[in-house]
């Protein structure tokens, strides 16, 4: 059934203001710098919310200093809002969308040190209520939504025992915490922890205190609560990404693949995909500029943004990767998507309703005496496109895109 967008109006002016203020050197596309944060920010969470706006908080400013405040990104106006503040500042929060629209937001760490306890965001109160804590503490752990609506936290590291094996499951309905099948090993992996098209969950290198980078990649069956290995990486990989594309295959990309004999890390260019049905990774193309730490987002048209990150050539080096590039899933290839305003590394991507990407804060080049920064810098990623009649006669359905 047809639906009337009442702001679809409103939301395509601002949208074709957004591309005609981008870069006209990219055909494809451009990016546009949007109002800054109220807060420096680095080592921060970014959610998109139901209603269109994008939850900000946590992460440090300055010199290591956590910040307490939530910030909220309204794409109307392209620029933050306040919102109440959270039960504790946090570094490093781990932040999963619900099913119901709220955000769960777990760990992390603040000046006491690492964290168990949670809090939950309501977009439509605006509050943040208390969670229950785990039993045991998880930094930095690998969380994904399941479909039946509850958390996995897999792995992660604690100060006593290091890197973790153990995995429980969060229940947002009853705020209870349910202990799990173990990893095949003790695991620290962020970003690339992704939720298949049938249900189960991939976690695809990281790193421990053993090994270093782990090779290996493992599967989570949410209908027998157990972990098992799947086909490895062909080399071992942390600080990378991975990212479910429109045919239910996965992207890693990125990442260092350790410490070479010149005290740099070795930086993968070559990206892989994960076949669910074969339970293997093979080559894909490969990125003009390798780096550690990228934000990715999926576009509306299937490709995938690649932003960000660092790669780290020198001394001083170069930290900071300015070009973006786009892989597409269709050639196996990646192209040029022009370079960030201001060039961050770990920016926070969060996908639009519009179908641009927001990527928030990070670590930016603050000059040759303090170096990397938190930055307060926002900027959007504007893919092309072009509006149409739809074919029952009605405007103000979402844009057709190239």
């Amino acid at each position: 059934m047809f639906r009337f967008d009442i702001l679809a109006p409103v939301r395509r002016a601002a949208l074709f203001a957004l591309i005609a203020a981008a870069p006209a050197a990219q055909a494809d596309g451009g990016f546009l710098q949007v109002g800054d944060m109220a807060s420096a920010r680095a080592l921060h969470g970014a959610m998109a919310l139901p209603n269109g706006r994008v939850l900000v908080l946590g992460g440090i400013a300055d010199f290591g200093a956590i910040v307490g405040i939530a910030e909220l990104y309204d794409p109307l106006t392209m620029s933050f809002v306040g919102t109440s503040l959270p039960n504790r500042a946090r570094m490093r929060p781990t932040m999963v969308g619900l099913a119901d629209g709220r955000v769960f937001i777990y760990g992390g760490r603040d000046d006491s040190g690492y964290l168990a306890d949670a809090e939950i965001y309501d977009p439509a109160s605006g509050q943040f209520t208390p969670a229950a804590s785990t039993a045991e503490t998880r930094y930095v752990v690998s969380a994904v939504l399941l479909a039946d609506g509850k958390v996995l936290l897999a792995g992660g590291f604690t100060r006593e025992a290091g890197p973790l094996s153990s995995a429980e499951v969060y229940d947002p309905i009853s705020d209870q915490y349910t202990p799990t099948g173990s990893l095949s090993g003790p695991r620290v992996q962020v970003n690339a922890a992704v939720r298949l098209d049938d249900g189960r969950v991939l976690i695809a290198g990281g790193n421990n205190d053993t090994d270093g980078q782990l090779a290996s990649a493992e599967l989570y069956d949410p209908a027998s609560g157990t972990f098992s290995l799947t086909g490895a990486l062909p080399a071992p990989r942390d600080n990378h990404d991975a990212i479910v594309l429109r045919d239910g295959r996965v992207l890693i990309v990125g990442g260092d693949s350790g410490i070479e004999d010149n005290g740099f890390p070795h930086y993968v260019p070559e990206a892989l995909l994960y076949d669910p049905a074969s339970g293997q990774f093979t080559p894909t193309g490969s990125l003009a500029h390798p780096r550690d730490f990228p934000a990715t987002s999926l576009l509306p048209d299937g490709r995938v943004l690649v932003a960000g990150g660092s790669h780290l050539s020198g001394n001083p080096g170069t930290v900071t990767v300015p070009e973006a590039e786009i892989y597409d899933p269709a050639t196996g290839t990646f192209s040029e998507a022009g370079s960030m305003i201001v060039p961050r590394d770990e920016p926070v991507a969060a996908n639009l309703q519009d179908g641009s990407v927001l990527l928030v804060g990070g670590f930016a080049f603050a000059g040759d005496t303090v170096g990397d920064m938190p930055s307060a810098a926002v900027e959007r990623y504007v893919p092309a496109v072009q509006d149409s009649i739809f074919e029952d006669g009605f405007d103000g359905a979402p844009l057709r895109r190239r």
